[in-house]
């Protein structure tokens, strides 16, 4: 005996194409969201880096005696055994005196970010002890 089924249920070819088409076009734009996010992170993870040299660069230069605390011209990170996992980050030192017992002093930690050219500048105070 055979039973005719009348009431068939499911999805057509057409349906289903349409669907899968939909869905390509959100995954699309979504993984281009992702991509987006992922080149932003760098971003922030290189200027994050660049800070902490400068930061770590500052505090080398306090702790140094005030009389040797003087300009150095552009150097690169990777050239210091400190420093030497930081290839392409390059560093220098720019030092006023304001008068005999302080010195202002900035360090500019400079890098490649996608091809351009970024720059983190670090100010601070150092007196005589």
């Amino acid at each position: 005996m055979r039973y005719i089924i009348q009431d068939e249920r499911g999805f057509t070819l057409v349906e289903v194409l349409v669907a899968l088409v939909i869905l390509s076009v959100s995954l699309a734009a979504m993984m281009d969201g992702f991509v987006t996010a992922c080149r932003g992170n760098a971003d922030i993870y290189r200027y994050n880096t660049a800070l902490s040299l400068a930061q770590s660069k500052m505090e080398e230069i306090k702790n140094s005696p005030f009389i040797l605390v003087k300009d150095i011209a552009l150097v690169d990170f990777a050239g210091e055994s400190d420093y030497a996992g930081f290839a392409g980050f390059r560093y220098s030192v720019a030092v006023a005196d304001n008068d005999l017992i302080s010195k202002t002093v900035i360090v500019t930690v400079s890098y490649n970010d996608a091809g351009i050219s970024e720059e983190v500048a670090l100010t601070g105070e150092i007196a005589r002890r």
